[in-house]
């Protein structure tokens, strides 16, 4: 029986374009040659919280994803695709021979980046023809002299080929140009400071060279923003052709740096390691894509100045001539030969009949509609379909209007199906987007429902992870598996990680079959015992698998991993999933936590109240100044209250000025001196029949038998009290006190806390009689 291989890819950055289009590639690739392929995955988003939230924000944990490249040691992998330039974007450049070594023994592809050891298979674009063509045309064709270059990161070879590219040109040509003209960004969209940064300190550029499209859109964005017009005003280049190249207003003049065929070539390259051919090189060629964004007009761009148009029956040599074109434009991310040989099956049953004639109609209406429900209209871009089309009529209206005797009815005939074929696009894009719109808005309704699931059986662990995979299989997982360790793993940022021997198969699902285990029954995956690793081959028709491993973290704690055989365009989904699933186990083991503290705290109130039956309370008084303490205080408030029923009570509330300043300024044995005054005073003038308390820091409250007049007398007296004492003191501060009060009649119900809210309010307004300061040598 042959053999099926199972290779391992680790990947960096999966949130941006270019690493979609190399996962499609090694999905569609696995797909075709019967391949088993798991993603180990790494998502770095640091630059999107860092252009929305600042440089010195720590809200980030693209290290934790970085953990997803140590469980290769758990799956039986045949060979490695390592995808470098994706990974450098958080590699420092002296670490790559580090993290290469460490997967020394396993045969293995660099993608994106060169071998120079013959230990590994590399496949690399040419980027440096790539950008040297670019560049060359903008000189050389446009007559540029003024440039600046928004460069990829430091470490990352395709930027650095790509630079190098650059000088070139500018050294060729002989111009000016140096390092200042150039600005560092990640290969993401947030370079809005770098783009700004070029365009203040060059304002007569005429050409802003970025090294990837994604940068580019950004470049797009600032120049809008400064009311500058791309293509006229400033010419702007990218690279890779990403799917919106085309779409973006102008399209952008960039270089076709296929991602789609590198993953793809990425599995070929690795399975012939599985089967023990040599290392070997690949360098994959680049194309040069013109367009409107670097002042080229669409017939410059597109019109093949060697085109030889006859009089005579040339209605099938630009036909076929166009199908060419038109494949190469409409299936740019596709390798399959006989993918292409369907497409160009469905593209000449519409071109076959001569669109000058009526009878065209029928047949464009039919050849587009089979195209659109065939099983290749996924593969098909729609933007690149209708331009493709729309060159190809704006040609032939051209070859009319060259002949000597104008046809007015072909020419209309020709323009009429180009309405057409343009309307009839341009719904099916419309269609498709409103689809994958409402499709994906359908599914994000699924992710909040997860974690409700979860939290809703947080009392029976094996039905709460059973809860984590229900609705997986409607999201269009084929299957997926949860791990979990036995405890969960601190990983703190700048800390060695150490990834677990062992890990627990806690539930899976496959189809709509789903499988949770009790704690003591659940598999275990080991990195260290011969058939028990990972679990994601259960066969299901003896179909191959393409899997992705998303990192279960929430916080600094890791808990475990997911692992779900899905295509990459669902992996934005999936990725939101994972979070709200390590949400949710740390909510669990919040709560196991909150259940154990529960049970300690439920025994410890019970040791304290046995003690507390024997002592009860140690004491009611404060031990600084010897009055009542704050319950004291109102324990002996409350029963003033309740013996003198009908008689009348004041509540006098005081505090000490400024203690704070006295403790900032003299110290706190100071400040412990000015509290235990205050209380000597309050008591020396209340006498035996009141109540004294320290009920706060520098707070105080007086409870006797009279009226508002005996209160303001109360008041009155320890002011004097206070007036002699600081007359007479060696102390560089005054001790003060201010007070208001309340009176009340004594009675069943009364709420003292009530009473006292009065009297603060009282104190409040005296307050703003007193000093501003309490040093003797500032006194105004």
């Amino acid at each position: 029986m042959k053999k099926r291989y199972t290779i391992g890819v680790m990947i960096g950055n999966a949130n941006s374009p270019h690493t979609m289009d190399l996962m499609q590639g090694i999905f569609h690739a696995a797909r075709s040659m019967d391949i088993n392929v798991l993603f180990f995955l790494g998502i770095h988003s640091s630059y999107y919280y860092k252009s929305y939230f600042g440089e010195d924000t720590e809200d980030d944990y693209d290290y934790q994803f970085n953990a997803a490249y140590d469980y290769q040691a758990f799956a039986d992998v045949d060979a490695l695709i390592i995808a470098y330039g994706s990974l450098c974007i958080f590699l420092d450049e002296k670490e790559r021979e580090t993290f290469l070594d460490r997967y020394k023994d396993k045969p293995r592809v660099l993608v994106e980046e060169r071998d120079c050891s013959g230990t590994s298979t590399s496949i690399i674009a040419d980027n440096y023809h790539g950008m040297y063509g670019i560049v060359e045309h903008l000189v050389r064709d446009h007559g540029y002299r003024s440039f600046t270059y928004l460069a990829g990161p430091h470490g990352n070879t395709d930027a650095r080929e790509r630079r190098q590219a650059v000088y070139d040109v500018m050294k060729e040509y002989g111009i000016s140009f140096d390092e200042s003209r150039i600005a560092y960004g990640d290969f993401s969209s947030c370079v809005k400071e770098q783009v700004n940064r070029l365009l203040d300190r060059f304002p007569d550029m005429e050409a802003m060279i970025c090294a990837n499209d994604v940068m580019a859109e950004t470049a797009y964005r600032e120049c809008a923003r400064r009311g500058m017009i791309v293509g006229i005003d400033i010419a702007i280049t990218g690279y890779d052709d990403w799917e919106l190249a085309e779409t973006m207003n102008p399209p952008l003049t960039t270089v076709l740096q296929n991602a789609f065929d590198m993953g793809y070539m990425a599995v070929i390259g690795a399975a012939e390691l599985c089967k023990g051919k040599k290392c070997h090189s690949v360098v994959v060629p680049a194309k040069l894509r013109l367009r409107e964004s670097c002042g080229c007009s669409m017939q410059t761009c597109w019109q093949d100045p060697n085109s030889v148009h006859t009089q005579k029956n040339v209605w099938k040599w630009i036909s076929e001539s166009y199908i060419e074109e038109c494949l190469e434009e409409i299936l740019v991310e596709n390798t399959d030969i006989v993918l292409k040989y369907k497409a160009k099956e469905y593209l000449w049953s519409i071109m076959e009949v001569d669109f000058r004639i009526p009878e065209s109609e029928e047949n464009i209406k039919r050849g587009l509609q089979k195209l659109f429900d065939s099983e290749i209209s996924k593969y098909i871009s729609g933007v690149s379909l209708l331009k493709v089309f729309d060159r190809f009529t704006d040609e032939c209206v051209q070859m009319e209007l060259q002949r000597k005797e104008i046809h007015k009815e072909a020419i209309s005939n020709l323009l009429l199906r180009k309405r057409q074929l343009h309307d009839k696009i341009l719904a099916y894009i419309i269609k498709g987007e409103k689809d994958y719109f409402s499709t994906f808005q359908q599914e994000s309704w699924f992710v909040p429902l997860i974690s409700k699931d979860m939290l809703c059986h947080m009392d029976d662990e094996q039905e709460m992870y059973r809860r984590a995979l229900v609705k997986l299989h409607a999201l269009k997982a084929e299957a997926s598996y949860l791990y979990i360790f036995k405890e969960p793993i601190a990983h703190f940022r700048n800390e060695e990680w150490h990834c677990p021997e062992r890990m627990y198969l806690a539930a899976y699902q496959s189809g709509e079959q789903i499988i949770s285990f009790k704690e003591d029954e659940r598999p275990e995956v080991s990195t260290i015992c011969a058939g028990r690793g990972m679990i994601v081959t259960r066969k299901r028709n003896g179909r191959n698998y393409v899997a992705t491993l998303l990192c279960l973290f929430s916080g600094e704690m890791q808990y475990g991993i997911l692992v779900a055989e899905i295509n990459p365009s669902n992996l934005a989904l999936f990725y939101l999933i994972s979070r709200q699933i390590g949400n949710m186990l740390r909510m669990y083991q919040m709560s196991r936590e909150q259940k154990d503290m529960q049970w300690k705290l439920e025994a410890l109130v019970q040791e304290i109240r046995e003690k507390n039956e024997v002592l009860n309370f140690i004491s009611e008084s404060d031990a600084l100044t010897g009055c009542m303490n704050r319950r004291g205080f109102m324990e002996k408030t409350l029963q003033m209250n309740k013996e003198n029923e009908g008689k009348e009570m004041v509540i006098l509330f005081a505090d000490l000025d400024h203690l704070k300043e006295i403790n900032d300024s003299f110290g706190h044995i100071e400040g412990d001196f000015s509290i235990r005054h205050c209380a000597q005073t309050l008591k020396s003038v209340v006498g035996k029949e009141g109540i004294v308390g320290r009920i706060g820091g520098d707070e105080f409250c007086v409870v006797i038998l009279g009226n508002m007049e005996d209160g303001q007398r109360i008041i009155e007296k320890v002011r004097e009290e206070n007036e002699i004492f600081n007359r007479s003191s060696d102390k560089e501060y005054y001790v003060e006190l201010s007070a208001g009060c309340t009176s009340v009649i004594c009675r069943n119900g009364l709420v003292i806390a009530d009473v006292l809210k009065e009297a603060d309010r009282a104190l409040y307004e005296a307050k703003k009689l007193r000093r501003k300061t309490v040093k003797k040598d500032l006194e105004s």
